[in-house]
């Protein structure tokens, strides 16, 4: 019960700061809003993607901030999260931000991290942040709460084309791509037989979807079938390190790697389960007329 209490005081003291730094910036009050920082704030501004190491630097863009603001900036939170243990707190809401009249529908997300010092909490961390268009990459300002907003086409997470691998022992294969070219975020949803119906996981930032063959479904996989046409292409940072990896974590060396004509360093390997992969890193720049006159010496050879 009294580490409960200590932790409830801890979210207490957190949400009074919160709310004496929001009076600080509609007071315009530099050295209130100062005190609510700690020495060694770290801080990124959602509207120009800064980055601020220090209090003084950080003060310093606040007041070419306000001064942009002639009226009372007034700061309005929603779904606040506040957490807390021991000296440390964290917390992360929705803040919109009005100048002289109401908050409207410019809702950005703020996330703080605090450190308690000589009995009070102080801000560490500060980052200002709006949703974003992935493929534009600008913020989307105009956005509230409560908008009605369907789901995306193309998940974000996804691209247009995603390979979708079956395999015998799609389990099995999961893992094998975690451990042997470092895929991450494995997701899975086995069927009532205890085989995997679906898993996807990601390398780099591409998702590869795979299942148990499944011959009601006319899904084989390559042992079945005795090989497969198809490659996953896979480029890395070093090929050598991403091709002894897999290596040793228990693909088939099918080609080494090699310097290309086209300017890549190229091999291939074929996973346990039949999936050839070539691995490749792009280490110069080839003009298309030069790929073409290596390519013909390459056919000749």
């Amino acid at each position: 019960m009294e580490h409960k209490k200590q932790n409830d005081d801890a979210q207490a003291g957190i949400r009074r700061l919160l709310d004496d730094w929001a009076a600080a910036v509609g007071r315009n009050d530099m050295d209130a809003l100062a005190a609510c920082y700690a020495p060694d704030v770290v801080a990124y501004d959602a509207i120009k993607t800064l980055r601020f190491t220090g209090r003084d630097r950080y003060l310093a863009h606040w007041e070419e901030c306000l001064r942009m603001c002639p009226d009372s900036v007034r700061f309005t939170f929603r779904d606040m999260d506040v957490q807390a243990a021991d000296d440390l707190g964290y917390a992360h809401a929705l803040l919109a931000c009005a100048a002289g009249g109401d908050a409207g529908e410019a809702w950005s997300r703020m996330t703080t991290g605090f450190r308690r010092e000589a009995g009070r909490w102080v801000i560490v961390h500060e980052h200002f942040s709006f949703p974003f268009d992935l493929k534009s990459g600008k913020a989307l300002m105009g956005l509230s709460p409560d908008a009605a907003v369907g789901p995306s086409p193309v998940p974000t997470d996804m691209h247009a084309v995603t390979p979708h691998l079956v395999c015998r022992d799609a389990a099995g294969a999961l893992d094998f791509y975690q451990r042997a070219f470092g895929a991450t975020g494995a997701v899975r949803l086995d069927g009532p037989d205890g085989k995997l119906m679906h898993g996807c996981l990601w390398i780099g930032d591409s998702a590869v979807m795979l299942m148990e063959e499944t011959p009601a479904c006319q899904s084989g996989s390559p042992v079945t079938l005795g090989g497969t046409p198809v490659s996953l292409h896979l480029y890395v940072a070093d090929a050598d390190a991403a091709f002894e990896r897999a290596v040793r974590e228990g693909a088939t060396a099918v080609m080494p790697p090699a310097d290309m004509f086209w300017g890549d360093r190229y091999g291939v390997v074929q996973d346990p389960y039949g999936h050839r992969w070539s691995i490749a890193t792009h280490v110069r720049d080839v003009s298309p007329e030069d790929m073409r006159a290596a390519m013909a010496r390459f056919a000749g050879a």
